[in-house]
């Protein structure tokens, strides 16, 4: 179980990130979200999560502008970007994300990605 460890879920469409706050809780995580990219970089700064799950289309601030902000830290956390649409997650690999969910996410999907980024 991973209780003292924080993680950050952005995305603007609010059932996505209940969604995505329950399977997280469910495996251990204390999850805080953001329903936009404006702010993130603060938030990363207070609440140091181990890792950000990023929506790469959002109505204020691109996914991608967050994670290119996120990257530019010395301590960024694990990112994550999540879409579904294909073309946009292959514009992101290239930018040193760690791992790339497609929309929708199943729990198998998310426990795999996690056991990847964190190993036992």
């Amino acid at each position: 179980m991973n209780t003292s460890k924080t993680f950050l879920v952005v995305d603007d469409d609010p059932i996505f990130r209940g969604h995505m706050t329950l399977l997280l809780t469910k495996l251990g995580y204390h999850v805080i979200e953001s329903s936009s990219g404006l702010g993130v970089n603060e938030l990363v700064t207070r609440e140091k999560p181990v890792a950000c799950l990023i929506d790469l289309v959002m109505a204020e601030r691109e996914g991608i502008e967050t994670i290119m902000e996120l990257r530019s830290r010395p301590d960024c956390p694990k990112l994550i970007a999540a879409s579904s649409n294909p073309m946009y997650l292959s514009m992101v690999e290239p930018m040193g994300v760690d791992a790339i969910l497609h929309k929708p996410v199943s729990q198998e999907r998310l426990q795999t990605t996690l056991d990847q980024l964190f190993p036992a």
